[in-house]
């Protein structure tokens, strides 16, 4: 038998359920049965004081001589063993109908018959259970205790009937509302199913996206998977991109080196420059397949200092293009600390590019201004060089155009900022500037 930790979520369903209903049924049944038994109780002991006033009645009226009157043994009375008994008594003397014949009743130990009822429990002639009832009499001016007693089978055989009565309708409304509960549960995870299913040919490849309509309780858990798979599916083609970027970026470096090694001399020095931007290019796509893949599922969910990053950038920039004498103007938000949820090596890889690309085109100035509203990161850096043609700036960010059909200079930075923006589900653009030259404008929500 499988342990309750393996069970479906249909059968934990139907064993509470079954569980909840034999509960309560059975509580239910209980108190139930206590009431039918306290009113076949009653009914019996109304019997029995019918019984006893009769009786009464002819002992009060004619007193002494009622005890040998016929009218005092009538009917099951007078009926040797009949199961009905009365005893007059007062202390060890005592009376008794004929019906008891030639035995008596040990009156001394009566008890009390059931709850707060006023019968009292004893044992005929014959050890038959009995249920009597003590009435006080007066005869000839003395008082009197008039026991009357009658059998307690029937009552002991209704108590029975009413029991198997309860039984088996318990039995038989748990069984027909289990089946009920087993149906119920089975309709009402029809849309777990369903879902069930259409994960089972997202994995086979069948259908990429869940969709929404499984109903209200399971549509978010629906759209959250679609957005972890949505995650996945971009994750992995941003990997294959990389390898193809870095697949075209290594050909080249390796044709020459092919070339140059047919040769019959070939200077060391031209070697190593060839193997040195090779290695560089392989460092520089292994450290972003190191990042955290550019999406929610990747990042460490960790604040990030974004004023500290453009510093540590801009002093690079500074560096790198020191040559060109490069007025770089950087305009923060209002607030000193802005933070955004990501990647620090993804946020340094967008405008680390971008910086990168205006100072290689830029104559004299660049323009970076930095803005935080509404939750939203926007980064707008504008070069005062030649810019872009108007049919060039949605060809120049494609992953799918080679280098040679990008416009000149413009290579695989721009397409490495348009996949990252993409996966934060942030917007990347690229505009004429102002300055005479390109402006790139980047959104990310954070």
């Amino acid at each position: 038998m499988l342990h309750p930790s393996r069970w479906t979520l249909a059968v934990r369903l139907v064993v509470l359920t079954l569980a909840a209903l034999i509960l309560c049924t059975s509580v239910g049944g209980w108190i139930l049965r206590d009431q039918l038994r306290s009113a076949v109780l009653r009914g019996f002991e109304n019997g029995l004081r019918d019984q006893s006033q009769r009786l009464q009645a002819e002992v009060s009226t004619a007193g002494v001589l009622a005890l040998r009157s016929a009218r005092m043994e009538q009917g099951d009375f007078g009926r040797i063993f009949s199961g009905w008994y009365w005893v007059l008594g007062s202390g060890t003397e005592s009376i008794r109908s004929r019906s008891l014949w030639d035995t008596t009743l040990d009156i001394a130990t009566v008890r009390p018959a059931w709850g707060d009822s006023a019968l009292f429990a004893q044992r005929g002639p014959q050890e038959e259970p009995l249920l009597g009832l003590k009435v006080p009499v007066v005869v000839d001016g003395q008082p009197l205790d008039l026991y009357v007693f009658g059998p307690a089978r029937e009552v002991h055989q209704e108590w029975h009937d009413i029991d198997r009565t309860l039984l088996l309708t318990q039995l038989g409304l748990v069984l027909v509302l289990g089946l009920l509960c087993a149906l119920a549960v089975r309709l009402g995870l029809q849309p777990v199913r369903q879902l069930r299913a259409q994960l089972t040919r997202v994995q086979r490849g069948t259908l990429q996206r869940l969709g929404q309509h499984y109903g209200p309780d399971l549509d978010p858990l629906a759209e959250a998977m679609d957005k972890v798979l949505q995650g996945h599916a971009k994750a992995v083609e941003r990997a294959r991109n990389q390898a193809a970027d870095l697949s075209h970026a290594l050909k080249k470096p390796l044709a020459v080196l092919s070339l140059e090694t047919q040769q019959a001399s070939v200077p060391g020095y031209q070697l190593h420059q060839h193997v040195e931007a090779m290695a560089q290019t392989i460092d520089r796509h292994l450290a972003r397949l190191g990042s955290g893949l550019g999406s929610p599922l990747g990042a460490t969910g960790q604040p990030v200092d974004v004023l500290a990053i453009m510093d540590r950038l801009l002093q690079v920039m500074r560096q790198i293009h020191a040559d060109r004498g490069l007025n770089w103007v950087f305009v923060p938000p209002p607030d000193a600390s802005v933070s955004w949820l990501g990647e620090a090596s993804d946020l340094e890889e967008m405008v680390g590019n971008l910086l990168d690309n205006a100072g290689k085109w830029a104559r004299r100035r660049v323009d970076i201004v930095m803005a935080l509203q509404a939750g939203q990161l926007s980064v707008q850096i504008d070069d005062d060089g030649p810019g872009l043609a108007k049919e060039h700036l949605e060809v120049v960010a494609q992953r799918g155009r080679r280098f040679d059909e990008r416009p000149n200079g413009h290579g695989l930075g721009l397409a490495i900022v348009a996949d990252l923006t993409e996966l934060y589900g942030g917007q990347f653009s690229l505009a004429q500037s102002p300055l005479g030259g390109l402006r790139c404008s980047l959104k990310l929500p954070g």
